[in-house]
Order: structure tokens, then sequence, then C-alpha cells
């Protein structure tokens, strides 16, 4: 299948979803013209995660990661202290490769240049999942907004936080393009957590590095992030962390809002990988970084060069 022979129908829809019954072992594919917030909406107790596709190909970004994770999730929110038989990812390799491989048949996957979204809800006795278009790595930057809240259980891909959120992403207007949870109560300049559907990160200038003139330039600068036990550890977080080990990065996790020693920032997900952020909101003040920064542009371009190293053919 080639761009000019996607089918038209495929064309004129926003996603294709797939549904699986575990009793009855039926799969059933309807093409919707709902995009993936609404997507997700739809879900009712359950996880999830979303994933993609990269450069326009078959092959999904860091799927072992996603498949730890719903199996992580699953134990935490929906298996309780049962042992039944969802315990392990490569259950769900079993169960979910085969439906990202339908649904890339047929949704076009890796034929129009543009990469796929695809989103799994896993309930107590289905598991719908949806594949949307987008575009593929993009190279701009964002504006995002502070808001104060922070979640509950944050270690689970529980389906209760999409509805939760759904309040604050009514907030999401071009072009802003993230909310970050914060709290200005907890220290005298406030303290940050996640976006509501992705990891914030702020970086600045190490206060004594002994390397100035040294090459490269980032190692000039550190990366300060939000304990890790106080978020969803988002599998492009990990990767970011896991570069900052390979690469010498000193991590500081001091979650204190900072703007005056903040040189750049970004927020990290599924679908945006690295996103720079060029602005920070408050209901106060706003707050212009630099998009260009160097620990930044350096994380992003780490990223984008794993991803096909990382990624599975399907």
């Amino acid at each position: 299948m080639t761009p000019s022979t996607i089918p038209a129908a495929i064309a004129a829809k926003k996603s294709l979803i797939i549904d699986y019954e575990y009793k009855t072992r039926k799969v059933t594919e309807r093409l919707s013209s709902m995009g993936a917030s609404e997507f997700m909406l739809t879900g009712g107790e359950g996880i999830y995660t979303a994933m993609r596709t990269i450069s326009g190909s078959r092959r999904v970004f860091l799927l072992d990661d996603h498949l730890q994770r719903i199996s992580d999730s699953h134990k935490m929110v929906l298996a309780a202290d049962k042992e039944d038989g969802r315990q392990s990812p490569e259950h769900w390799r079993e169960l979910l490769v085969p439906l990202i491989r339908r649904g890339l048949d047929s949704f076009g996957g890796g034929q129009d240049g543009d990469d796929r979204k695809i989103t799994v809800l896993v309930g107590s006795d289905h598991i719908s999942m949806q594949l949307t278009k987008i575009k593929s790595l993009d190279d701009g930057s964002c504006w995002v907004k502070f808001v104060s809240g922070k979640r509950d259980n944050p270690e689970a891909k529980n389906l209760q936080w999409v509805h939760e959120r759904e309040t604050l992403e009514k907030l999401i207007v071009p072009p802003i393009n993230e909310v970050v949870l914060a709290d200005p109560k907890e220290t005298p300049g406030g303290r940050f957590y996640e976006g509501i559907s992705s990891n914030f990160f702020a970086t600045r200038r190490a206060l004594e590095t002994g390397e100035e003139d040294a090459q490269p330039e980032y190692r000039n600068y550190e990366l300060v992030s939000a304990p890790r036990d106080t978020v969803l550890l988002g599998t492009i977080m990990k990767l970011v962390l896991r570069i900052c080990e390979r690469d010498n990065i000193n991590v500081v996790y001091e979650p204190k809002v900072d703007f005056h020693r903040w040189t750049g920032a970004f927020v990290s997900s599924t679908s945006r990988l690295v996103l720079p952020v060029s602005r920070i909101i408050t209901d106060k003040c706003e707050h212009h970084l630099n998009a260009d920064d160097p620990l930044v542009c350096h994380l992003k371009e780490s990223v984008k060069s794993m991803a096909m190293e990382q990624s599975t053919e399907i």
C-alpha cells in the first residue's frame, strides 16, 4: 500500500479502533472520528499506555518498556493480590503484538510518512486499542502552564486519572501544549511534579563544573527533575535518565520552582519525545526560556537518534 492507494475512508477518519474480548477472543475493528483524548475518556476502570511508531515505519518505540508498564499497572490496579496469568510482559506481548500488527495493516501504518500513536486501554474483560496519525518527530517548541495539583498513586497508569484531568485539558489552548502540576505551598518558590500527559524537566547552569572551556557545552549544565517516587516514571523519562547516566550529566532531584536559575526546560512523552519549552505561564507571571538550551538540545537529539535503535519491528 502506497500513500496514493491508502483508502479514502482511512484518510477521512481520525482513528482506527480495535476491540478484543477476553472471554470470546473476538476481535472487531472500526474507523472513528474520535481523537486520542476522546478515545481515552471512553475507558471506564482499568489501565492504559500509549506507544508510537518511528520515522514513518512499522517500528514501535520502546515496546518492551510499554509491555512492562502494562504488566506493572495491571498488578497495581486490576489484579490486586490475585495471580490471574496476566502478570508478565510476555503475556501482553503475545496478546498485543498481533493486535498492533492488525491495526497497522488496516490503518496504513508506514505508508504515508506519518507515524502512528497506539493507545491501549485494558479493562477487566476487554482491551480497546486506538491508532491515530501523528507527525514524525516535531522540531518545534511549546508553552506550558503551571497549575496547582498532584496525582494520587502516580506510579500506575490508571484510567481514573484520565477522567480526573479532563478539566485541566481544557486549559490546553495553542500555543499552550501542556499543563504541569505544581504545589505553590510546598517550598518558598513552589514545587513542580509532572505534566498531565508528560514528564517535565528544567535545566540550569551547574555551579561548579570545572569545565567552563571544555566541550561539549551541555556538560556545563545539569538536569532538574521531580523525584521519581512523586511522578509517573514515563518511558521517555526513563530513557532521558539513562542518557544522563551514559553522558555523565548530573541529575538534581530538586523540584523547587526556580525560574531565576532555570535556563531551559522540556516535556517528555511518547508522542512528544523531548519537546523544548520556550515559555512557562503561571497565574502570576510568564517566564521565557531558551528553546535552544544546550542540554535540552543534546537530550532531544539523543532520544531521536536512539528511536530506531530501541524500537521493534511489528
